[in-house]
Order: structure tokens, then sequence, then C-alpha cells
């Protein structure tokens, strides 16, 4: 006979022996049903708890995505999910480069933005851009961004915050140009420049 789990011996004792046989086999069984629902029920309870914060939101990290308004890409890490979340919820708005620096801080990321000025005649490279025989005056409103610590957003599969199709390891920055794109002004041309050095 299968031993009896800790739950399903407490909970046959929970009745009064007299009215129940505890030891009978349907009344086990009933025993063994509720206690895996029981024990349903504290798991869900777990990630209802998790889900307090993204980073430990679990499935419920696309309920966290819904609110701050973004679509759920299954296609992205957890954890680039996880840091977009964050910077969502970190934008409480303005256009200066110092708020899109320290955005950017939040979440562990040190970038330099440089604002081109053709009334200065201070232009982009040539060929550092994929707008290059664009009018003088439009490239008043370009940014370059330099992430300086690219190197250090290598992504690695973790036991416990990675989910399954994961990437073992994934390079790039995604979730920087990605947030550009979408809070940057809407007049205005960003790239990003990666240092080797």
């Amino acid at each position: 006979m299968a031993k009896k789990r800790p739950l399903v011996s407490t909970l046959a004792h929970l009745y009064p022996p007299v009215a129940y046989q505890i030891s009978g086999e349907q009344f086990l069984a009933q025993c063994e049903a509720d206690a895996r629902l029981f024990e349903r029920i504290e798991q869900q309870a777990k990630e209802m708890l998790g889900a307090i914060s993204p980073e430990s939101a679990g499935v419920m990290l696309s309920d966290w995505e819904r609110v701050c308004g973004i679509s759920t890409n299954l296609a992205k890490s957890y954890e680039e999910r996880v840091q977009r979340v964050i910077l969502q919820l970190n934008a409480i708005g303005g256009l200066s480069l110092p708020y899109f620096k320290r955005l950017a801080e939040s979440i562990g990321y040190q970038i330099e933005i440089k604002e081109f000025s053709p009334l200065q005649n201070d232009l982009p490279n040539a060929g550092d851009i994929p707008i290059q025989h664009a009018p003088r005056e439009d490239l008043i409103f370009m940014w370059r961004v330099t992430v300086l610590n690219a190197d250090n957003n290598v992504i690695y599969f973790r036991a416990g915050q990675s989910l399954a199709g994961d990437r073992l390891v994934a390079f790039g920055d995604r979730i920087i140009e990605e947030f550009f794109k979408d809070l940057k002004p809407a007049h205005t041309y960003c790239y990003f420049a990666y240092p080797t050095n």
C-alpha cells in the first residue's frame, strides 16, 4: 500500500473518528482529492503573493505588462520583459536629456546622449546613421545614445528567473533601444552607438 502524504493524514484526523472510518479506502481517496485541491490553492496563493512585484510575478508578468500598456512579447526573455516593465513604471514623464539618463540608470545602463546642432556645424559622422541624405534642418532633432556598459548587459539563462524557451545567453540592448523609441519626442530621430573599448 502506498504511503499516505502528511496532508492526507492530517485531513483524515480532522474528522470525528466515531462518525467516519478514517482508515477506509473511499474516505482516504476523498482526503487525497481534498489534499490536492488545498496544495493547488497554496501554490496559487504563493503566485499571487509573488505578483506584488514584477521581478517575482512569474506567469502574472503579463498582467503587469497590460497595466503598463506594454504588449506581451514571449520571444523576449523573462528578465528583458521585467526590465521593460520597471522602465515603464519609472517613466513619470519628461523630455530633457538628464531625465532620459536617470531612467536608463534606474535599470543599470550608463549612457551618454549627444544632441546634434547643424546650426553650429555639429553633425554626425558620414555613414554613422541610416538617414545620411536627410536635409540639414532635420538633423537638429537627432540624438546619438552611446551605451557605455553594453558588455555588462549580457543576459544569461538562470534557473528560477528564466523561462523555458529563453536563450542561454542573449546579447544586445533591445531594452534600452525600445525604451527610447517609445518615450523619445516624436519628432526626434534616435540612434545607438556601442563603444568597443
